[in-house]
């Protein structure tokens, strides 16, 4: 009953997970579109990635394939959610769409039939990969506007265009325009709509920011309205302020004429080079009832509109002045460094926080030279960054410093330059040094093959490695036992406490054991690992994994206790082991080392139970083919 149980058990788990994995791929959709599929050499192309689900989910930046036949230019995210009513089993019910949009600008390296490769997206830990792409491009650019296929291309100025002109002077709204008003003239005041782009300058230095807002203005009732085609704004980096899912109109006087007024969307916009730049149009196609009366509408009517495309003059950065620590950030800049306490052990990682942040493309800047002491190492380096509705935005690198020897340790002071715009000039932005104290690190856990320690107070004990006991070396002698019979127990006791010792230490230290088998000695140290990963001990599953490593090393490159650094070991083993293996063994031994002593937010996904794992797994399989090639597998 109990072997019936547990596995009824299993398969109502292994049931659950099934269900769970296709709930998830039925209300999570991603998949990839582009605004084109045939360009001239010299375009752009707008990749969009996008995952939409009815509920809210997790999503992490897809992973950008090698792209061998396009360069990456530009890229941005977008997020929206929308509802309509939809029949459901109690009847008419509002349904919610999340979507979260991941667009990449390319641009052609080469002429011809071009694949853009699957990206692979991680939804709720899910990961998904999209279809490729096949796109042609013809050897010259096109310079034309590329509308997507299926919709209309052509102007619909007919009848209807008309027929509206001349309700709006059978209402008396047809007038001889008065002095302007507004911030610009309309070319056509009896349109029933047009789209207008205006830019807060059109002169500026590389990198400088450029806002640019689409709108709408109606004189009609806007019934429907599609997004023919969004601006390629090639020659740009682009950042998102606004895209509108709805329309909010306003009441704005053009010329003496009452106009609605809409946004469409609102981008920051940073020339990439010197010379000039084109604002391409916008596309609209909108369908529009004009007013027949004081409280009436008549039938409705589509029309296409573009907005009108603009040229944006691109200044040269000057090169007299120019700092050689310059990397092309432009704007205006603060610049901070901090550590996060003033007390580290040896050996162990800390935190270097480097921020920008203000006015500008913050994710621009590159991190500053560090110029560490030599007796550090960085272990790893990562950023954020940001870029605000208001033009502010910033980006902060996080290095992770690991110190290599004791004592009072300075980071020095850094030094960025940056570009202002406004005053045309170059300028510095320093930090301060900062002292911490390196402190001595843990003992060792007394395990000769251990390379990890775990010290800190989130970290559980090791155990401690079992001892021989101590030899009985004294004896005194009771009242109620006499002489003749205490010498045989004696002696029998010496001879059982020795055949347990010696029993004891041919299992603990292979005494006796001149050939010691490798491959059982692994299966029983992984064990000891999977224990740690049932309990969802991946702080000591790390530890004892690196330990197995170094073991198996050791034993395989003549080293024994493997004292030495994995690159030592390495090179004492078979060639043909390094030569096949050595790259994979030294990526698994940093995931085991960032498990045992990296920072919680630095370990990431390594932690979560499946993840490791799997790692596990692996890295088994890849020692008993490191076995196999030593010749030891037996």
């Amino acid at each position: 009953m109990i072997k019936i149980g547990k596995i009824s058990f299993f398969l109502l788990f292994f049931v659950s997970i099934v269900f769970s994995s296709v709930a998830l791929s039925s209300n999570v959709q991603v998949q990839a579109y582009v605004d084109r599929n045939e360009m001239g050499l010299g375009d752009t192309i707008t990749l969009t990635v996008a995952v939409s689900a009815q509920e809210s989910f997790d999503v992490s930046e897809p992973r950008i394939p090698h792209l061998d036949a396009f360069e990456l230019v530009n890229s941005w995210t977008s997020s929206s959610t929308s509802s309509k009513l939809v029949q459901g089993p109690a009847g008419m019910q509002f349904q919610i769409v999340r979507r979260q949009d991941f667009n990449y600008m390319l641009t052609p390296k080469k002429p011809g039939r071009l694949t853009i490769p699957g990206f692979e997206v991680n939804v709720e830990g899910k990961v998904q990969t999209t279809k490729p792409i096949v796109v042609t491009v013809s050897k010259q650019g096109s310079g034309a506007t590329q509308v997507p296929r299926g919709l209309p291309q052509n102007d619909e100025l007919d009848e209807a265009e008309e027929l509206f002109n001349q309700l709006m002077q059978r209402q008396g709204l047809h007038r001889a325009p008065p002095p302007p008003t507004g911030n610009f003239v309309p070319k056509n005041p009896n349109e029933s709509f047009f789209i207008h782009a205006e830019i807060d300058k059109n002169t500026v230095f590389e990198g400088e920011q450029i806002t640019a807002n689409w709108y709408i203005y109606t004189r009609g009732n806007i019934l429907s309205l599609d997004r023919l085609k969004f601006p390629d704004l090639k020659g740009f980096w682009k950042e998102i302020l606004e895209e509108v899912p709805a329309l909010n109109f306003t009441q704005e006087v053009l010329n003496g004429i009452p106009y609605r007024k809409a946004l469409l969307a609102s981008h920051a916009l940073f020339p990439i080079k010197a010379g000039q730049a084109v604002i391409d149009e916008y596309k609209v196609k909108a369908s529009i009832q004009v007013p027949t009366g004081a409280f009436g509408f008549g039938q409705p009517y589509s029309y296409t509109r573009s907005s009108d495309r603009i040229k944006i003059n691109v200044l040269a950065l000057p090169t007299e002045g120019r700092p050689s620590d310059f990397t092309g950030a432009v704007g205006q800049f603060a610049m901070s460094a901090q550590i996060e306490g003033d007390k580290f052990p040896v050996n162990q990682p800390f935190s270097l926080k480097v921020r920008f942040e203000g006015s500008g493309n913050a994710k621009l800047i590159e991190l500053p030279a560090l110029n560490l002491p030599a007796i550090v190492e960085i272990y790893d380096t990562k950023n954020e960054s940001k870029f605000f509705k208001n033009g502010h935005s910033y980006k902060e690198f996080e290095v992770l410093i690991i110190p290599r020897q004791e004592g009072e340790l300075t980071i020095p002071g850094l030094q960025a330059s940056m570009f202002d715009p406004a005053t045309k000039k170059y300028y510095s932005r320093v930090t301060q040094p900062m002292t911490i104290k390196i402190t001595p690190g843990a003992q060792s856990s007394g395990l000769t093959s251990a390379r990890v320690q775990t010290e800190g107070s989130d970290l559980p004990k090791m155990e401690k490695k079992n001892e021989i006991p101590d030899v009985v070396t004294s004896w005194v002698a009771t009242s109620s036992l006499s002489g003749k019979l205490i010498n045989p127990l004696i002696g029998l006791l010496y001879l059982a406490v020795f055949a347990i010792l010696g029993w004891k230490a041919r299992r603990e230290f292979g005494i006796g054991d001149q050939r010691k088998n490798i491959k059982i000695e692994l299966k029983e140290r992984m064990k000891k690992v999977r224990a740690y990963v049932h309990e969802n001990d991946w702080r000591r599953a790390g530890t004892e994994m690196t330990n197995v490593f170094y073991f198996v090393l050791g034993e395989l490159s003549g080293q024994g206790g493997a004292n030495m650094e994995m690159e030592r070991l390495l090179d004492l083993c078979p060639p043909s082991l390094r030569r096949e293996l050595g790259s994979e063994i030294q990526k698994k031994i940093e995931v085991f080392q960032v498990l045992s002593f990296a920072p919680v937010h630095v370990v990431g996904k390594y932690k979560e139970k499946d993840e490791l794992q799997a790692q596990v797994d692996s890295s088994e399989k890849l020692l008993l083919k490191a076995c196999a090639l030593a010749g030891k597998e037996e």
